[in-house]
């Protein structure tokens, strides 16, 4: 994968957070990686600043599995957005 197509994540606002949990789902997807714990690993190197302090303050089942952190991720950065409506 070129270093360009890497996302990155600083924390910076809402906008930046939704466009981030979507290219590590697109990342995920392009390289045929569906495994949460890839999904989380590979999120994690691309933070930096207010994000990987962050990151680096979460519990650790959160920080090693995509479902989780991908929540977190949204909660911490995007509160304000409505959530996704249920299928239930």
């Amino acid at each position: 994968m070129a270093e360009r197509n890497r996302p990155a994540f600083r924390g910076s606002n809402a906008a930046e957070a939704e466009d981030f949990v979507q290219a590590v789902r697109l990342t995920a997807w392009a390289e045929g990686k569906f495994d949460y714990e890839w999904m989380a690993a590979y999120a994690a190197v691309q933070m930096s600043g207010r994000a990987l302090r962050w990151h680096m303050s979460l519990p650790r089942d959160i920080q090693s599995d995509w479902r989780k952190l991908e929540v977190a991720i949204l909660d911490r950065f995007a509160p304000d957005q409505p959530p996704a409506p249920s299928n239930k």
